[in-house]
């Protein structure tokens, strides 16, 4: 998973907590991922075949790029979708700092931050722009991957009423109190 260099932790703990590597990727002078130096570390460092793209040094696929909005200032989305399409990669949008702001021109202008990539998140940590205390929020356009995150939150409990679990879940839930807060 591609992450930028400029972020906090909080954005690359996932990649690990799943057993994947993060590769931390330039940011450029707006303090967002480097478009550039991201195609060329694609070009250059992977091979992409029966619709993966592969580490050339490390053989792992890379399969998805984190980008964090930093400071209000919207990332380079336009070209960071034609990358994801031509890779076959999945955008995970950090929107935390720049609830809020959304593009002026281009293919997704009048479109927020974090509803562009195929999940978008948002912290309500307490220094944040909009606090809870704590907890977060998920958007996107797939109810797949909703209902996953959903699932995932509550320690992905697959019974309501009996104590099943599947697989590894976390417990990523913010109580009453804090969401009528947010």
């Amino acid at each position: 998973v591609i992450v930028p260099t400029v972020t906090f932790i909080a954005a690359v703990n996932p990649v690990k907590y799943v057993g994947a590597e993060p590769v931390f990727m330039d940011c450029d002078n707006t303090l967002d991922m480097d478009m550039d130096k991201l195609e060329e570390f694609l070009q250059n460092q992977c091979t992409f075949k029966d619709g993966k793209t592969v580490n050339k040094n490390t053989g792992r696929t890379v399969k998805a790029v984190i980008i964090v909005h930093v400071f209000g200032n919207p990332a380079d989305m336009e070209r960071l979708m034609n990358i994801k399409e031509k890779y076959n990669l999945k955008v995970i949008e950090d929107s935390t700092e720049a609830l809020g702001s959304y593009y002026t021109k281009g293919k997704y202008a009048g479109k927020y931050c974090g509803t562009i990539g195929d999940i978008g998140v948002y912290s309500f940590n307490a220094n944040k722009i909009i606090t809870t205390g704590g907890g977060g929020m998920v958007v996107s356009g797939s109810q797949e991957l909703l209902d996953k995150a959903a699932f995932l939150s509550v320690q992905a409990k697959t019974d309501p009423l009996y104590f099943i679990h599947d697989e590894i879940g976390y417990n990523y839930r913010m109580t009453n109190i804090q969401a009528a807060f947010g």
